[in-house]
């Protein structure tokens, strides 16, 4: 044979070869007993496999889990007075979980330190589905990642209009649509207002929480206000935008077209709404509400014996007329992500593929503890009832009153801000105030707030290293000499 031939035919068992072995596989596979381990964040352990754990062991058994408790994150910020989002940061660089589990504003942080890993090349050569997502979905995390997928969500955090079909049939009144504007939406509220007798009052509209603050904060993302600068340093209030929404907000609450009780003294509002809730006490026509809101529906009357069974509707949360597709109330809820530095990164691929498995959305979307499945063709009813309009709007990215900032902003800072909205809302409500007047006293006084959280914050962190300083000078004379002998 001639070394032509030779060549030819090396070239072919070559050739031969490579298409018997295939492509090495993006990731390494698990070996063939599945064995592997994953180290996870979630509130504790029982939850994680309550929600989770349980379900994946049914397909991987071998896989041994670590949990780290995200109780350390509040621990955090109650100790070293750090925002939410630092506390988060801290959380996982310190426990290096495999799987991570974050909200938006996390999700964007770690992709912004290279945190993450890509799954665009896995998720190719998997073919995994991303068409089930509600549009827009993945959009937004494709946006959070300059056009690379680096996290999945199975489930949405959404709000949308309730209302009680049959007060409005009674009062001859139109039934709510999809994609009013706020404006549309308290003029029909304004409708009941009206027909109160005065001997108990009828409203057109309630908060769930019945939380004037909740829905006046709600109001201002549909419209994309800020809070504060872009640093995080100054409150920026006493502008055209927020007084607006102060005058339809405080305005609604004058007239009666909206509910909103008067706090009492050493009580949690949100619990009282609980056994009060004039919605099921067929007194409010409206609710704003979230996606669980569909368990108190079918829930509340065997608790509750004044609540009424209510002949339900629901409609989209209002929007922005100029962008009347998108809203900043429907968003991923928990994202699922794989740590950039795993040793682990095939198993904690086949974890976050699990959670977010169509066949898994399929099954989780017959019962309403789970949050709205993302993939939107397996939940189209409750109780023989139409929710499109759970899914009818896009998510709108970049959304929240705090954007980028809210790293800068100290914990203690929100509660203050709060109760600062409630008294100046009641205020313009009650006509103890002008409009002009309470935005400046909000701008000012939020700024003296932030400014007295963040000296607060700084003296709780100096304290903490003090301690921190004093505890490891204070260690027993072995330890100290056995770590003098290790250097």
């Amino acid at each position: 044979m001639t070394d032509k031939w030779r060549s030819v035919l090396l070239l072919a068992v070559i050739a031969m070869l490579g298409g018997c072995m295939g492509k090495a596989p993006v990731l390494e596979e698990l070996g063939e007993d599945g064995a592997g381990k994953l180290k996870v964040m979630s509130y504790s352990e029982a939850l994680f496999y309550e929600e989770y754990g349980n379900s994946f062991h049914m397909k991987y058994p071998n896989i041994q889990f670590e949990v780290a408790s995200i109780q350390e994150i509040y621990k955090d910020m109650d100790e070293l007075s750090l925002s939410y989002q630092d506390a988060f940061m801290r959380f996982v660089e310190k426990n290096k979980p495999d799987v991570i589990m974050c909200e938006y504003g996390q999700f964007e942080q770690l992709i912004q330190e290279d945190k993450l890993y890509n799954l665009d090349t896995i998720i190719a050569e998997e073919t995994f589905d991303l068409d089930g997502y509600l549009p827009g979905v993945i959009d937004v995390l494709r946006e959070s990642g300059g056009g690379s997928v680096y996290g999945l969500a199975p489930t949405l955090d959404t709000a949308a209009v309730f209302y009680n079909a049959e007060l409005f049939r009674a009062h001859h009144i139109e039934l709510p649509r999809n994609k009013m504007t706020w404006q549309e939406l308290f003029e029909l509220s304004e409708r009941f207002a009206a027909l109160d007798s005065g001997e108990e009052s009828l409203y057109g509209l309630s908060e769930q929480h019945a939380s004037p603050v909740m829905l006046f904060y709600e109001i201002a993302e549909t419209s994309s206000l800020r809070l504060v600068d872009a640093k995080g340093e100054k409150v920026i209030f006493n502008t055209e935008g927020w007084k607006e929404v102060l005058e339809m907000v405080s305005g609604a609450i004058r007239s009666h077209a909206l509910h909103a009780p008067s706090p009492k003294p050493d009580s949690d509002t949100s619990v009282s709404m609980l056994t009060d809730s004039p919605f099921f006490r067929g007194k409010a026509a409206m609710v704003i509400g979230n996606f669980f809101f569909f368990t108190d529906l079918r829930n509340r009357p065997q608790y509750d014996k004044d609540a009424q069974k209510i002949d339900w509707g629901v409609v989209t949360v209002p929007v922005d007329p100029q962008f009347p597709d998108v809203s900043p109330h429907i968003r991923p809820a928990a994202i699922f992500a794989i740590s950039a530095d795993s040793p682990n990164k095939r198993a904690a691929w086949e974890f976050v593929k699990h959670v977010n498995d169509p066949e898994k959305a399929k099954k989780e979307s017959r019962t309403l503890g789970k949050g709205l499945p993302a993939r939107s063709e397996f939940f189209t009813e409750v109780d023989g009832k139409n929710v499109e309009a759970l899914y009818m709007l896009k998510p709108k990215g970049k959304w929240g009153l705090w954007g980028e900032s809210a790293r800068n902003i100290p914990s203690s800072f929100l509660p203050s801000m709060h109760d600062l909205l409630e008294r100046e809302i009641m205020a313009v409500a009650d006509g103890k105030k002008t409009v002009e007047e309470a935005a400046a006293s909000i701008e000012s006084e939020g700024n003296e707030a932030l400014k007295q959280a963040r000296k607060a914050a700084e003296m709780k962190r100096e304290a903490a290293k003090q301690k921190s300083g004093q505890d490891a000078g204070s260690a027993p004379q072995e330890d100290q000499e056995g770590a003098a002998e290790g250097v």
